[in-house]
C-alpha cells in the first residue's frame, strides 16, 4: 500500500512538470501539497480587503488611551480646582480677583480643551465618513482627522480672539479676565465630558446621531451656563437682559452657525463629486 501511495503521488508531480498543473489544481475544495521549487502552482485567489474601521486603528487607539490616562490623572490632581469653581459659579465672593490659578491648574485646562478638540475632530470625522456616500480627495485617514481637528481649534481661537477685542472695547479689564477665565474652565470641562462618549462610539458600536445629541446636550449646558455668566459679569448691574441676549448671540451662536456652514462647505470639497 505504501508503495502504491508512493507511485500516484510520484505520478501527480510528473503530471504537474510536464503540464503545469496538478491533479487537484480543478478541484476548489481540495489542495495538493507541493513540494518547494516546483514553480506554476497556485494559492487561490485574493479576497476582499477588510474595510477600514476606527476602532481597529492602533494609532487612533493609543491617542484615545493617552487622552483617557492624561483626563484621569489631570483631574485627580486639580479636583480641589474644579470644586472651586463649581463653588463659586453662581455665587462669586467679593475677593474673586485676587484667587487667580496656578500654573498646573492653567495647565490642566489647556490640555482639557486641546483633547476636546482632538475629540471634536474625531467625532466628525466618523460622522463625514458615515453620512456621506462619497470618497474624500484625502485618502489618508489621518490627515482628513487632522484637518477635521484644525477646523476647531481655528474655530475656537477666532471666537476667543473676536470675544477679547469686543469685551476689551466695550468692558474693563476686571471684567474681561473674569469672561476669559469663565470660557477656558467651561470649554475645559466640555473636553473632559465628551471623552466617554467618543468611547462608546469607537469602541462599543454606539449610533453616531445618539453620540451626536448626547454632545449636543453637553453644548446646550455650556451655552446656557454661558448666557447666564454673561449676564451676571456684564450686565447684572444694569440689569441689561436684552444687551446680554444680543452680547450672547453675536458672540457665542453666530460664531458657531458659522461654523457649522464652514464645517459643511469644506466637506463638501473634499468629497468627490461624480
Amino acid at each position: 500500500m505504501d508503495s502504491v501511495s508512493t507511485i500516484t503521488q510520484q505520478h501527480i508531480f510528473d503530471l504537474r512538470t510536464m503540464t503545469g498543473q496538478s491533479f487537484f489544481d480543478r478541484d476548489s475544495m481540495l489542495t495538493a501539497t507541493i513540494p518547494p521549487g516546483v514553480k506554476g502552482y497556485s494559492m487561490g485567489v485574493a479576497g476582499d480587503a477588510v474595510p477600514y474601521s476606527i476602532g481597529n486603528d492602533d494609532i487612533v487607539s493609543l491617542a484615545l488611551l493617552a487622552c483617557l490616562v492624561i483626563v484621569t490623572i489631570s483631574v485627580g490632581r486639580s479636583w480641589g480646582f474644579i470644586s472651586r469653581q463649581a463653588r463659586n459659579f453662581f455665587y462669586a465672593p467679593h475677593d474673586a480677583d485676587a484667587v487667580t490659578e496656578t500654573t498646573s491648574e492653567l495647565r490642566f485646562q489647556i490640555i482639557m480643551v486641546l483633547i476636546g478638540i482632538l475629540l471634536m475632530g474625531l467625532v466628525s470625522y466618523i460622522y463625514a465618513t458615515e453620512t456621506i456616500a462619497h470618497p474624500f480627495k484625502v485618502g489618508d485617514n489621518y490627515c482628513l482627522m487632522g484637518i477635521m481637528a484644525a477646523m476647531f481649534l481655528a474655530y475656537f481661537l477666532l471666537k476667543w480672539l473676536v470675544a477679547s477685542v469686543v469685551s476689551i472695547t466695550f468692558f474693563d479689564s476686571k471684567k474681561n479676565i473674569q469672561w476669559v477665565r469663565l470660557q477656558l474652565f467651561l470649554a475645559a470641562v466640555e473636553g473632559g465630558l465628551m471623552l466617554p462618549f467618543v468611547l462608546l462610539l469607537v469602541y462599543f458600536n454606539f449610533s453616531v446621531e445618539i453620540v451626536l445629541l448626547c454632545l449636543a446636550v453637553v453644548l446646550f449646558l455650556n451655552k446656557l451656563l454661558t448666557f447666564y455668566k454673561c449676564w451676571s459679569i456684564f450686565f447684572r448691574q444694569n440689569g441689561g437682559l436684552l444687551q446680554t441676549f444680543l452680547y450672547f448671540c453675536a458672540l457665542e451662536m453666530t460664531p458657531l452657525l458659522a461654523f457649522g456652514g464652514a464645517w459643511l462647505a469644506l466637506t463638501d470639497f473634499l468629497k468627490v463629486n461624480y
